[in-house]
């Protein structure tokens, strides 16, 4: 990733270059806030770590990045600091927090994040043939969506999570002709649609994955409840295939991510046979 440190700590800013240079990523540092606005307006950056001190208040900064960007796709944005909290980074307009003094494995956690955020913000906004169908919007409507679910995190602090449910053996189901490649596809679109829950948007996000919108959860465990229901559920459309027909079984993977932080916080596989060790992550990442 193309990553902008905005710190006047100059061990900051070696601690955080040394480590992020190390794992490839390209790394800028400027110490002027001013000159650091202009490099944003001149280069569309993946991350920008940025501390606002001597500011109490990091909103006022934040909103001038904001307004520099030169592209369409907003960066993911960092904040340093020593008092912050994840919710008030969030209500501040960044994606996260990263508390100092901060370790290796810190940075590590927070630029998997941005960079997984950055991924699925590129593949959303990417143009191409997946529309609506089997009672899915389509991706550049559920990439609105998700733009407005970003907003609304910043805006009111709403939380919301999207489980990717991807199928691994798509290319053998395919194999198998148009005509049969439909029926078994179908048969997961209404499994999947069949699983949401009134306040949940589901989108055809490509020809073997699907995206479902997890808005406004009630309780703390609700999404992760929510996604060992959805696995029940799938895992009754893979027991309806004869054992003649098991073999080209849907074979799916559905992974839980956090918004805005990106946080991974599950991932499962159906059949439950396969079933990946959750990847709970601690409650500040």
């Amino acid at each position: 990733m193309d990553i902008l440190v905005i710190d006047r700590d100059s061990l900051t800013n070696q601690l955080i270059s040394s480590k992020l240079a190390a794992k490839g990523h390209t790394v800028t540092v400027e110490s002027n806030k001013n000159e650091a606005l202009t490099k944003i307006g001149a280069r569309n950056y993946d991350c920008i770590m940025l501390d606002p001190y001597p500011l109490s208040e990091p909103r006022p900064v934040i909103s001038s990045i904001w307004k520099c960007l030169s592209g369409s796709m907003k960066p993911y944005l960092l904040l340093l600091s020593k008092t912050s909290t994840p919710e008030e980074a969030i209500l501040a307009g960044a994606n996260a927090v990263l508390i100092k003094p901060f370790s290796s494995l810190d940075i590590d956690i927070k630029i998997g994040n941005a960079a997984r955020m950055m991924e699925i913000s590129h593949h959303f906004a990417k143009e191409d043939n997946v529309h609506s169908g089997g009672g899915m919007i389509g991706k550049a409507a559920f990439n609105q969506l998700y733009l407005s679910a970003l907003d609304r995190a910043t805006r009111y602090g709403e939380r919301s999570l999207i489980v990717f449910v991807d199928v691994l053996n798509y290319d053998e189901i395919a194999a198998l002709g148009e005509k049969k490649a439909e029926e078994i596809m179908g048969k997961l679109m209404d499994r999947i649609n069949f699983m949401r829950r009134q306040s949940d948007v589901v989108g055809r996000l490509g020809a073997q994955s699907y995206g479902v919108l997890l808005q406004r959860p009630q309780y703390e465990t609700e999404p992760q409840d929510a996604l060992v229901r959805f696995c029940e559920i799938l895992e009754e459309l893979y027991n309806s295939f004869d054992y003649d027909s098991a073999a080209i079984a849907p074979k799916l993977e559905l992974n839980m991510v956090e918004l805005p932080q990106g946080t991974l916080h599950d991932m499962r596989t159906v059949p439950a046979a396969g079933i990946t060790a959750a990847l709970k992550e601690n409650e500040n990442a």
